[in-house]
């Protein structure tokens, strides 16, 4: 059965990758930035260089406004599945992502898109830093009360 390059990409290696800031994560690292260009071997060796870039490009536009449009509970749990499969923190994924933001969204996305996606970001961020535990795991504990 043939499969164009989009049909590919999303059902074989975006497939595998858990979550979707876990896929974000993983375009933004074939993505290249400035000039839009994403770069994968195996595509590029199947369908062109073309073709395979059109494909990335619309899988990552695709993403970002799904990504847009989950409500924050939802990418919070996203974000632990996400940072636990790339086997990093919640707060290092979303520094990773937040960065080089240019390389999290396609170039061609609109500017209010990019904004859009660095709050959604900052507040993740800021979500996590509130989970994190009040007392340094490595704190002495407490002196019990005086009787």
């Amino acid at each position: 059965m043939l499969r164009s390059a989009l049909e590919d990409f999303e059902g074989s290696t975006l497939k595998a990758v858990p979550g979707l800031l876990g896929k974000l994560r993983y375009l933004a690292l074939l993505h290249k930035g400035g000039g839009g260009e994403y770069s994968h071997w195996g595509l590029e060796k199947i369908y062109g260089r073309g073709p395979a870039e059109k494909a990335i490009r619309l899988s990552h536009t695709s993403l970002v406004a799904r990504i847009l449009k989950t409500p924050l509970r939802d990418l919070v749990e996203d974000l632990e599945r996400s940072a636990a499969n790339a086997q990093t923190t919640n707060s290092e994924l979303l520094l990773n992502l937040a960065t080089p933001i240019r390389n999290a969204i396609p170039a061609q996305s609109l500017r209010t898109s990019e904004k859009h996606l660095r709050l959604v970001l900052q507040t993740l961020s800021a979500l996590v830093q509130n989970r994190a535990p009040a007392t340094p795991p490595d704190a002495s504990p407490l002196p019990p009360p005086a009787l």
